[in-house]
């Protein structure tokens, strides 16, 4: 295979749907291998890109992600579930059915599937932890705000980040941060904020 054919951060970004900066980030940090040119322009193997897919439990690099319930479900109130811990999953996946008992529930894992789901799905909500493999909350919060196309979508913290007053900091400068919630979740609060977010949007 000739060097042609490899990958520029420009393609990485179109065929995983995130921008150039989190490619970017994903080389420096190591998650993805990468080579540099002499004019200091990186390049990504094809067979490289589809092991880091595989890595992180995309098999189809550009087609689908790993996020579950991506069926086709237009006219629904979409949300997304970013957080690696199981149990943490299954308490928000029973919160959002118990008040929004007509959305479409989508989980991500890490980081870095997070940011692929958020472009591939344009989440009408997001429930978002700040710790996460991969790459965290913060720099999914960065590529939110790189896509214009995704202005539209409000994002619910819910992490145990320490210091908290961060978390809420951001919340202040961030006007697609709709709340921040602090682990151990209150279940009440949580879904009470959820329906709120909820009418604000025009879905069935």
């Amino acid at each position: 295979m000739s060097k042609d054919e490899h990958l520029s951060l420009g393609k990485v970004a179109k065929r995983c749907n995130v921008s150039r900066t989190t490619v970017y980030r994903w080389i420096v940090h190591g998650h993805l291998k990468a080579y540099a040119l002499p004019s200091g322009h990186f390049r990504v193997r094809p067979e490289d890109l589809e092991t880091f897919c595989q890595s992180f439990g995309i098999p189809d690099v550009g087609k689908k992600t790993t996020v579950r319930g991506a069926a086709s479900t237009v006219g629904k109130l979409q949300v997304l579930i970013a957080d690696d811990h199981p149990d943490v999953v299954l308490l928000l996946r029973k919160v959002v059915e118990r008040y929004l008992p007509d959305a479409v529930i989508h989980e991500a894992v890490n980081g870095v599937d997070t940011c692929i789901a958020v472009g591939t799905l344009k989440p009408h909500i997001m429930l978002l932890d700040i710790m996460m493999p991969g790459m965290d909350g913060f720099a999914v919060l960065q590529e939110l705000l790189r896509r214009p196309e995704l202005n539209g979508s409000q994002v619910v913290v819910v992490s145990a980040y320490e210091p908290f007053d961060r978390v809420e900091e951001l919340g202040r400068l961030n006007p697609q941060i709709a709340a921040c919630i602090r682990k151990p979740v209150s279940v009440d609060a949580l879904g009470k904020s959820l329906q709120e977010l909820a009418r604000s949007f025009s879905v069935g």
